[in-house]
């Protein structure tokens, strides 16, 4: 994949023509004609993992991205006031960001909310850190046992310290009031006017909650939706079968999957090892089903006809996966075109590489977060471990395809941050690149973000390459990205122009 500089024609939402054309990018169809001096043409940006209602929601709340101690966060909210119902609620502290790298507590919380019940995300999305008051109101208490797949942080004394991992969080989550249909489609429309301003035409809507759908279906037929969204159901517990959903097509809104989750994330300790963690010896992180069970669970969706996509992070977590994959490809009960994903494939032994790639399994990874978790994951992990994890080139040379995303809100959308990641691998502030012997080419991350992002959701037949009859979703920048020799280069690009099924949907203000 490589930026081009051409006469693009349109006709109906669909390329005609692709003429090069040196100096320029110059787009036009029969009553129209948009000229680029300078720059440089892609297919459009596909986010092959992200949350659209979660991001847009982030957007109206606060968020605690930027803060750098517990006692930061605290302050952050001492004037916001309650935001959903009687509950505050907030998103993105990082512990491991903090100085000392220490869990917060409840009691922080309780100085500034004695009654008010107050609910903080982690920024990884599988922790939450909640004051006295919403764990009293949840009925959680030093005798209440930790559920199956999560687990309640207690002092030595056995009282919970405000920190909820995974299926812990659940009874508080179902207290908090749910946002209301406008405020769902406000969300919606918000997340996906920033991602237009990334060059991002697509999304892979990953963990969709049933009641979003007619949401989604209401926008895109009502012509507001301006991103194509392909949307993965719930399947934890079976909420795509609950709500009597089934596989859909469209546009600019498809229900293309159901998504499960089989371990937790690694800043949490949630994510299965194989082996203990190196900075919590006692520890290997939770296998979210048995493997009986998760067989189960997605032979149903897949003789319903869904594509599958399993959060796997740990190396225990994608082995189980991996091996659930190849039983159902062995056997083959997969339809023709049906897909097998792997969400995150963040650490992958290297026994698994050759059955990871005997699945066919897609490997849908978030460059992004390799800089954000490197010096967690060197402590987690341990030096030898984490040669397995973030291990792009491996996947692709084990010939296993790669789509890339983002994991918005938790990361940010900016296409560039994840293309200067699978390039440079070098986190902020450090002077190397970390294991750069897994880097990618540029022409490789790109087509992570484009056709190979499309394989992931089956419409690579449609777009992702800059052809005659391929949908016409492009994005201009004003560089070659291919040229590039530095992340600060990729980083600097602009995105003028953005457009889906041929219409310009973002141009940027170049005064």
């Amino acid at each position: 994949m490589q930026p081009q500089q051409a006469l693009i024609r349109l006709q109906r939402g669909r390329i005609v023509e692709v003429v090069p054309r040196e100096g320029e990018v110059r787009i036009c169809a029969e009553a129209w004609e948009h000229v680029y001096p300078g720059a440089w043409v892609l297919p459009g940006f596909v986010d092959a993992h992200g949350h659209l209602v979660h991001l847009g929601l982030e957007l109206q709340q606060p968020r605690l991205h930027h803060c750098r101690s517990a006692q930061e966060c605290v302050e952050a909210l001492r004037a916001v006031q309650p935001n959903r119902g009687e509950w505050l609620v907030a998103f993105g502290w990082n512990h491991e960001r903090w100085e000392p790298p220490q869990l917060p507590t409840a009691a922080l919380l309780d100085e500034l909310f004695p009654e008010l019940p107050v609910a903080l995300r982690r920024v990884d999305g599988h922790a939450l850190w909640v004051n006295s008051a919403a764990l009293r109101r949840a009925g959680i208490s030093a005798s209440t046992p930790d559920p199956p797949g999560g687990w309640i942080v207690r002092t030595h004394s056995g009282v919970p310290t405000g920190i909820l991992v995974d299926a812990a969080m659940e009874p508080v989550l179902r207290l908090i009031p749910e946002p209301t249909p406008k405020q769902l489609q406000q969300a919606i429309l918000q997340a996906a006017s920033l991602c237009l301003q990334y060059g991002i035409t697509e999304v892979h809507d990953m963990d969709v909650a049933p009641e979003w759908v007619p949401l989604f279906h209401e926008l895109a037929e009502a012509g507001q939706l301006p991103i194509r969204v392909q949307s993965y159901v719930r399947g934890q517990r079976g909420e795509w079968d609950a709500a009597g959903l089934l596989p859909t097509v469209g546009e600019f809104f498809r229900l293309r999957g159901v998504k499960f989750y089989a371990d937790g994330a690694l800043g949490s300790y949630g994510a299965a090892l194989l082996e203990p963690y190196a900075d919590r010896p006692e520890h290997r992180g939770l296998l979210l089903w048995e493997p009986e069970q998760l067989e189960h669970a997605v032979r149903r969706a897949v003789e319903a006809g869904w594509h599958i996509a399993i959060h796997a992070i740990g190396d225990a977590a994608n082995r189980m996966v991996v091996q659930l994959y190849c039983k159902l490809r062995h056997e083959g009960i997969l339809a023709e075109r049906q897909l097998l994903r792997v969400e995150h494939a963040q650490i992958v032994h290297p026994d698994d590489l050759e059955r990871f790639a005997e699945s066919g399994a897609i490997a849908s990874v978030q460059p992004i977060h390799c800089l954000s978790d490197a010096e967690m994951a060197c402590k987690r992990l341990g030096a030898e471990r984490t040669a397995w994890a973030y291990r792009w080139r491996s996947l692709l040379e084990a010939g296993i395809p790669l789509a890339a995303g983002s994991d918005f809100p938790i990361e940010s959308p900016d296409v560039r941050l994840g293309l200067a990641a699978f390039c440079f691998r070098q986190p902020p502030h450090w002077e190397q690149p970390w294991h750069p012997e897994e880097c990618l080419e540029m022409s490789q991350a790109l087509q992570a973000y484009t056709n190979w992002a499309h394989l992931a959701a089956d419409t690579d037949e449609q777009r992702g390459l800059l052809l005659p009859g391929y949908d016409a979703d492009l994005v201009v920048v004003d560089r070659n990205l291919a040229a590039a020799q530095s992340p600060e280069e990729i980083t600097a690009a602009r995105i003028l122009a953005v457009y889906v099924a041929g219409i310009r949907r973002f141009v940027a203000n170049i005064g």
